[in-house]
Parts: structure tokens; C-alpha cells; sequence
């Protein structure tokens, strides 16, 4: 619980002083894509052979998890910003930000809830290891309809961020002692993402003046029905309280700063900020929401 704590006044901090003085941090823009490196190379120094085991001994479960995920949260972020009336940019932001794979934090969320750590790893390995199809996939069929999106650059950009920096991970483990820095990994990721969230608010800060109230309630209502709709269907298919725990958080968490570098990348400074604030208000949430989950 702590680390959980620590890792969220850290996220916090950040965000607060990149909005607060926007000039420390525009500096980083163009060290995010490293940043999200740094964060997936520590998910893969942190995958073992067992990881993959879990997976293929529970084939359907995780590719049910998968699934869930991978329809839920795009087609939620495309329905939200017309709920709300969202120009294009924040629009195409929400749509990226459902569209990516399950987030690294919701192994410590599943762990504070007394879920399934195994299905969760599962679940959010595969899910990212989908990522450089399945997010442009998402991409091009709802947020085309706003403006054009390159699913080919897509597909190349994800898989150099996300897919090689997990197999670099996993190949330096074999060369390292893990156990040594391990427990610092958690503060390293954390870090990254707070710094990507920092540069995007700090760029992005007359613009959330302008429409703070109603973007943070359409971010909010997506990470909750994510979690709501989770645990629904996993119930609804037969799963135990366990795993429809583990479901609910694996569904509403997203890797957000994978969508915030692709919007940065493809579609503005604008396209980025539903991504911030998504992840900023996952981590508290899914705080939250583990209070509740650890009961059942």
C-alpha cells in the first residue's frame, strides 16, 4: 500500500509542477519516446518464462481478457467525446488512449484488490504484445473518421516502442541480477510516466483551461464503466470473484503513455491530453476501486 502511495504523490508532484510552470518540462518533448522505452524495458526485465506459461495454460481466459479489453475502451472512447461534444483533437485523443493495451500498473492495483497477479500479467503481456496491431487497428477504423490516420507508421512506431523494448528487457535479465533492482523498477516506470504526463500538460495548458471540467468527467466516465463493464462480463461468463476483480481492473487500466507519444507523434499537442489525464486519474481510481475490490 505504500508503494502504491508513494508512487502516486510521485505522479501527482510532477503533473502538478508541469502545469504549474510549463517552461521545466518543454524541454522533454522530445525525450518522451524514450521515456515510454525506459518504462516498457522495465516490464520486460520483469517477464519471466512462467509469465508465458500462465498465458498458454489459460488460453481462453486471457484471450477472453484480451478481447474485452480490446472492445470495451476503443469503443468507449469514441462514444464519450460525442456524449460530450469534444472537438477533433480531443476526440482523436480519446479514441488512442481506449485503443492501447492494458497498463503497467494494473499488476500493483490487482495486487491491493486480492486479485489473480498471475491472470494479471497475463492479461496485460498479451494485450501489449497485440498492441502494434490492435491500437493503429482501433486507430484507423474510429478516429479516421475524424481525420487521417497512418496505420502503417502506426504499426512500425508501436512495435519500436513497446514489443522490442520488452524483448531487450527480457534478454538483459539473463545478463543481470534482476532481484537487485527489481523493487526499484516500480519508482523508475513511475517516474517516466509522471514525466511524460508533466510535458503533455505543460504543452497543452491553455487548452485545459479551456475545457478541464468536461474533459476530466468524459476521462472519468471511460476508466469507470472500464471497470464497471470488466467486472460485469466477467461475471456474466462464469469467471469467480477473483478473476472478474482482476478483469475489471485489466479492462479500465491503459497504458496511456504508449497513446501519448502516438498522438504526439501523428495528431498534436491536443490529441495527447486525454491521455494525460487518463493516466494521472487511472492511478486514483484504481486506488480507490481496490479499497472496494479487497471486501469481495
Amino acid at each position: 500500500m505504500l508503494q502504491a502511495f508513494l508512487m502516486l504523490s510521485i505522479l501527482l508532484s510532477l503533473s502538478s509542477l508541469g502545469y504549474l510552470y510549463p517552461t521545466l518540462f518543454l524541454s522533454f518533448k522530445e525525450h518522451v519516446p524514450y521515456l515510454l522505452t525506459l518504462v516498457m524495458l522495465s516490464m520486460g526485465m520483469t517477464l519471466s518464462k512462467k509469465d508465458f506459461i500462465n498465458t498458454l495454460k489459460k488460453p481462453l481466459s486471457v484471450t477472453y481478457g484480451a478481447i474485452l479489453h480490446y472492445t470495451i475502451m476503443p469503443i468507449l472512447g469514441f462514444l464519450i467525446p460525442k456524449l460530450f461534444d469534444f472537438g477533433k483533437d480531443l476526440s482523436v485523443g480519446m479514441v488512442l488512449v481506449g485503443s492501447a493495451p492494458s497498463g503497467t500498473a494494473s499488476t500493483l492495483i490487482t495486487y491491493l484488490s486480492k486479485g489473480d497477479l498471475a491472470y494479471s500479467v497475463s492479461v496485460t503481456t498479451f494485450s501489449t504484445l497485440l498492441s502494434p496491431l490492435l491500437t493503429p487497428f482501433w486507430a484507423w477504423l474510429l478516429a479516421g473518421r475524424y481525420v487521417s490516420v497512418p496505420f502503417l507508421p502506426m504499426v512500425t512506431t508501436t512495435l519500436k516502442l513497446i514489443v522490442l523494448p520488452i524483448i531487450a528487457g527480457m534478454f538483459l535479465k539473463r545478463f543481470i541480477k534482476v532481484q537487485k533492482v527489481e523493487r526499484f523498477l516500480p519508482y523508475l516506470t513511475t517516474l517516466c510516466i509522471a514525466l511524460i504526463i508533466a510535458v503533455v500538460l505543460s504543452l497543452n495548458r491553455d487548452a485545459l483551461q479551456k475545457s478541464s471540467s468536461l474533459l476530466i468527467l468524459g476521462v472519468s466516465l471511460h476508466i469507470v464503466l472500464g471497470f464497471v463493464l470488466g467486472y460485469a462480463f466477467g461475471r456474466l461468463t462464469g469467471l469467480d470473484v477473483k478473476l472478474s476483480k482482476t478483469l475489471s481492473i485489466e479492462v479500465g487500466m491503459q497504458n496511456s503513455a504508449l497513446s501519448t507519444v502516438l498522438a504526439l507523434n501523428f495528431f498534436g499537442q491536443e490529441a495527447s491530453l486525454p491521455s494525460a489525464i487518463f493516466s494521472l486519474l487511472q492511478n486514483l481510481y484504481g486506488l480507490f476501486l481496490s479499497f472496494l475490490l479487497r471486501r469481495l
